[in-house]
Formats: C-alpha cells, sequence, structure tokens
C-alpha cells in the first residue's frame, strides 16, 4: 500500500490548580501514547531556577499513563537538593496527571 503514511495526534492540554502548599501549579503538555513536551509554571518559588528545566526535560519520553508514585519519583529525583516553596514533587505530578487525562 504506497502513500499511506502514518499520524499520530499530537494532544495539546492543560491544568492548573491550587495546591495544597498554598501556591498555584499550571502545567501545559502536549503529549500522544508519551510526554513529548511540557511546561511548568506558577506562584511558587524554586531554587535554583534551572531546576524547572531539569523536570520537564525529565518527563519528556514517559508514557502518558505512567503511575503517580513514578512521576514524584522522578520528579524527586530531578530537583535534587533544590528549595521548593509552596509546591512539592507530589504537587506537580498530580497537576501533570490531571493534564495528561
Amino acid at each position: 500500500m504506497q502513500g499511506l503514511t502514518s499520524r499520530r495526534l499530537i494532544l495539546i492540554s492543560y491544568s492548573s490548580r491550587k495546591v495544597k502548599e498554598g501556591k498555584i501549579v499550571k502545567i501545559e503538555a502536549e503529549f500522544d501514547e508519551f510526554i513529548k513536551k511540557i511546561r511548568i509554571s506558577g506562584d511558587f518559588f524554586l531554587h535554583p531556577e534551572e531546576v524547572l528545566d531539569d523536570i520537564e526535560n525529565t518527563m519528556v519520553g514517559l508514557e502518558k499513563d505512567t503511575g503517580l508514585d513514578e512521576l514524584v519519583m522522578k520528579i524527586q529525583d530531578a530537583a535534587g537538593d533544590a528549595q521548593m516553596i509552596g509546591i512539592s514533587p507530589e504537587s506537580i505530578a498530580m497537576v501533570l496527571k490531571e493534564a495528561l487525562k
């Protein structure tokens, strides 16, 4: 069957939530079966700020159905000793799971 190409639908989704630590976390995600790109923003504090890029890059390539516990563990590993004020790895993972629905 010549001329047939397989195309995957890339979805873009957004989730925003005031998390239990008191700040707002916003996530925009591009995905099909796998996370292609995410952007995390909000009114929280993270030091050093570059850790946010590390967290986002760590999520790329994961299956969209990755479990909450595994997401939390990967976020913790990417964050290392970074100081998180108003958010936690659990909060980021929960908002990401909402965006991936």
